[in-house]
C-alpha cells in the first residue's frame, strides 16, 4: 500500500510538470495547508498574499473542522492582474484526511484527498474553477519542539473563462504547489510555497486559531 500510495503521488507531480506549458489562469490562493486534519470543530482564520506571474492577490480564509477527518474552507479576496483593474476572487475547497502518521507510524506521510472551488472577476471577463486536488505532507519535530512540515499539492481542474464580449470556454488543467508550514505555537501556522500552476508564482499566509 505505502509503495502503491508513493507511485501515484510522484506520477501526478511528473504529469504536472508535463503540462506545465499549458496557459491557465491558475490559483488565486496558491495551497496554504498541509493534509493534518483541525480536528472536529476547531476553526483558524487565515490570511495570504499570492504574488503570481499573472496578478497578485490578498486574501482572507476560514478552515474549519467539519469532523474528525474531514476540513471545509472559505477564502475571499482581490485578484489584481498584472493588465487591467482589480478584482473579486472567492473560493472554497474541503479535505479528507485518509492516511496519518500521528495514528500510524507505518504510513509514508499524512494524505489528504479533496475538491475546490474558485470564482475570479477582473477587468474583460472571468474565470470559475473547480477540480480535484490531493495533499500530501509530512510533520518534522524541530529541536525546540516545534513542527516543520513540508507539503505538496497536485490539482487536476476545469478552468471555465468568459469573457465580456462572449465566446466562453472550457479546459482542463493541472497545477502544482510546494511548500512549508511552520507551527510557531499552538495557535500560529506559517505558511510559504511555490505555485506551478498557469498563475506560477510564491505564496505567504498565516493561520490563527480561534476554535
Amino acid at each position: 500500500m505505502r509503495k502503491v500510495i508513493i507511485i501515484v503521488f510522484a506520477t501526478a507531480i511528473f504529469l504536472t510538470g508535463n503540462v506545465l506549458a499549458i496557459d491557465a489562469a491558475g490559483s488565486a490562493f496558491g495551497c496554504l495547508t498541509t493534509a493534518k486534519a483541525l480536528g472536529q470543530g476547531k476553526g483558524y482564520l487565515g490570511g495570504g498574499i499570492g504574488l503570481g506571474d499573472n496578478a497578485t492577490s490578498f486574501f482572507g480564509s476560514f478552515d474549519y473542522g467539519l469532523s474528525a477527518y474531514t476540513n471545509g474552507r472559505l477564502r475571499l479576496g482581490i485578484y489584481d492582474p498584472d493588465a487591467g483593474d482589480a478584482g473579486l476572487v472567492l473560493g472554497g475547497d474541503f479535505r479528507y484526511q485518509m492516511l496519518s502518521i500521528a495514528e500510524d507510524p507505518d504510513n509514508p506521510f499524512d494524505l489528504a484527498p479533496g475538491g475546490f472551488l474558485e470564482y475570479i472577476d477582473f477587468e474583460g471577463g472571468s474565470v470559475f474553477e473547480i477540480g480535484a486536488m490531493v495533499i500530501g505532507s509530512y510533520p518534522f519535530e524541530t529541536s525546540s519542539g516545534k513542527i516543520l512540515a513540508p507539503y505538496a499539492r497536485f490539482n487536476l481542474r476545469m478552468e471555465h473563462y468568459s469573457p465580456d464580449g462572449g465566446g466562453s470556454e472550457s479546459e482542463l488543467k493541472f497545477g502544482f504547489n510546494g511548500g512549508v508550514c511552520f507551527e510557531v505555537s499552538d495557535l500560529i501556522k506559517l505558511y510559504g510555497e511555490f505555485q506551478l500552476d498557469g498563475n506560477d508564482g510564491l505564496f505567504f499566509g498565516i493561520d490563527y486559531n480561534v476554535l
